[in-house]
């Protein structure tokens, strides 16, 4: 409205009868002549405080506005027709013309623009949704419930906000056109996923939704491996003005996400004006420890002539059977197994040699060889260390979800091997000259069976990443936001390497018959050999720690950055590598090597994974 505002200087008007008019453009609904603002026009602009300056006289003051003059009427002063003079108007230098016919001044508003006329305000907010200048509509309210949020209202206005932004979202959708979210300050424990075409802002002020990001911290806490969500989206997207925490975890290598994006293009995620921080990673599993080896079974004793069993084993170390001895025979032992394992030894005892040669002369006072014991099994070999991991960048699984790297299992302990079975006494066959009897030889003990090889250490697991944000197979937008990626998981133990079996004992050997006489008859059996103990298995490789990245591009994906600030996190330590078991029972017996440390982890600002 063009409207003209009649002056009239007191100390000339008498004498001169002279008026001055000052014209202007008022602002649409301000028709005030009395040189007082309306509510809409007051306020702080970016150069000073604005509108009338309610003095009698126009004056330069301390106004760093521009007011123009001429504005109020009453003035106790005689004042010239007009001046020249210029006003500066403060730091911008901006000057009123004091000429008594109009007047030109600064708007001291937030553009620092000169609009000829007193600031009636700024006009309202464009990057954000600003219901205090624009009002309600299309908007949908969110407050926690100290400040009225409540799930069970409307949520269309400043008075009935919601309570959590699942609902929120829901709500939004419903809209007809998408409503944008407005959230006030506060922390909502909730993982967020987001919806397609949902625009969700925080920074607002609780109850009067006044737009004032630093001073209202709106935090969404995520309550699960990752805060933000939003995978598949196909409408243009918007988080502006959060603060995201990632979930901290403690163990079982769990990965802690700030903003996780999967299958997402076209730059349809825009993210602005956050802070993102990632939680801590889990420190990685330790590596289970292996077993030790089942102990040998004991060799079976000879039965007169018969030969004993070889010892059982549960891996197939068993002794070797006994020989047995009949009509001018005898059988040698029988050889100890390692159950497929390289061990050597458990070579069984050769037989007794008999006496049967049926000469009348000399054959009548001979005795049959006593059998030969079986060879013990030799000592078997260790197990190995596992080796360490030689990668900590791990891999992004077809879920999306990271595996760090980790190291290698110790390997088993080799089997003991069984115990030779003894070897039979030879027989002794007497000619008609000398009583024409047959005596048999003794049967050999049964060997004894090896004990079993120790199982592995396993790994210890990789410790679990702090990822600011993760983009998969997508492209997305940061701009004027801070990630900080925190501490990534230490890598677990390997685990301690078994104890090998132990070997066990050879059967009794059996005894030549001999009629009674000790000079004449079958020869004794030979007691079984002694099972080796089972090899100690190594130790497991410790985990390698694990990764603390600001961005992660996966399958491709592109993350553009605006004014990004990226801090550094921290990697995660390796884990140390299991012991090894030893040789049987241990004491001064063989032990298997350590499994070895895992990798050390890595910090990275960026890092692109297949």
């Amino acid at each position: 409205m063009h409207t003209c505002r009649w002056l009239v200087i007191r100390g000339l008007s008498a004498a001169l009868g002279l008026t001055l008019a000052a014209c202007g453009d008022d602002p649409p609904g301000q028709t005030n002549f009395s040189g007082a603002n309306t509510e809409s026009g007051t306020g702080t602009g970016a150069t000073g405080s604005t509108g009338s300056t309610g003095t009698d006289v126009p004056t330069t003051g301390n106004n760093t506005t521009g007011v123009s003059v001429g504005e109020s009427v009453g003035t106790t002063e005689d004042a010239p027709t007009s001046t020249t003079a210029p006003v500066t108007s403060g730091p911008d230098t901006a000057t009123t013309s004091g000429t008594t016919g109009g007047a030109d001044s600064s708007s001291g508003g937030a553009d620092g623009t000169t609009t000829g006329e007193s600031t009636t305000g700024s006009g309202c907010l464009e990057e954000v949704p600003d219901p205090v200048c624009s009002g309600d509509d299309n908007l949908i309210f969110v407050s926690t419930p100290p400040n009225g949020g409540s799930d069970l209202n409307s949520g269309t206005s400043k008075q009935d906000p919601v309570a959590t932004i699942a609902q929120a979202q829901m709500l939004a959708l419903a809209c007809p056109d998408i409503c944008a979210i407005v959230v006030s300050a506060g922390t909502y424990q909730k993982t967020v996923t987001l919806g397609s075409g949902i625009r969700i802002y925080g920074g607002y002020t609780p109850k009067s939704f006044v737009y004032m990001l630093p001073a209202n911290p709106t935090i969404i806490a995520g309550t699960e491996a990752r805060a933000v969500i939003a995978e598949g989206l196909t409408l243009t997207t918007i988080v502006h003005g959060f603060t995201i925490k990632g979930k901290n975890f403690n163990a079982d290598g769990t990965s802690s996400y700030g903003v996780w994006v999967k299958d997402v293009a076209d730059d349809l995620l825009s993210i602005d004006k956050c802070t993102i921080e990632a939680g801590t990673g889990g420190a990685g599993a330790d590596g289970t420890d292996g077993n030790k080896g089942a102990d040998g079974g004991l060799g079976g004793p000879a039965n007169s002539k018969t030969g004993g069993a070889g010892g059982t084993s549960a891996c197939g170390a068993t002794g070797g059977a006994g020989g047995s001895s009949g009509d001018c025979f005898g059988n040698p032992g029988g050889n100890g197994l390692a159950g497929g394992d390289p061990t050597a030894g458990g070579m069984g005892g050769l037989a007794g040699k008999s006496e049967c040669g049926g000469n009348v002369l000399t054959d009548c006072n001979d005795k049959g060889a006593v059998g030969m014991t079986g060879m013990p099994g030799d000592s078997p070999d260790a197990g190995k260390g596992g080796a360490a991991g030689a990668n900590p960048d791990g891999m992004f699984d077809a879920n999306g979800f990271w595996t760090g790297g980790g190291g290698l299992p110790g390997t088993r302990g080799n089997h003991g091997r069984g115990g030779g079975g003894g070897g039979a006494g030879g027989a002794d066959s007497d000619p008609f000259t000398c009583g024409n009897t047959t005596q048999a030889g003794g049967g050999g003990g049964g060997g004894g069976a090896g004990g079993c090889g120790g199982t592995e250490g396993l790994s210890g697991g990789a410790g679990g990443g702090s990822f600011g944000v993760v983009a998969i197979a997508s492209s997305i937008q940061i701009a004027s936001t801070i990630i900080l990626p925190a501490k990534a998981g230490n890598g677990g133990k390997g685990g301690t390497g078994g104890n090998g079996g132990v070997g066990k004992a050879g059967g009794a050997a059996g005894k030549g018959t001999n009629g009674g006489d000790q000079g004449d008859g079958g020869g004794d059996g030979a007691t079984g050999a002694l099972g080796s103990d089972g090899g100690g298995a190594g130790g497991g490789a410790g985990g390698c720690g694990g990764i603390a990245v600001a961005i992660v591009k996966v399958g491709g994906s592109f993350v553009g950055k605006i004014n990004t600030d990226i801090q550094a996190g921290g990697a995660g330590d390796p884990g140390v590598g299991g012991t090894g078991g030893f040789e049987g029972n241990g004491g001064n017996k063989p032990q298997a090597p350590k499994g070895a440390a895992g990798c050390k982890g890595k910090v990275a600002d960026e890092l692109d994974l297949p």
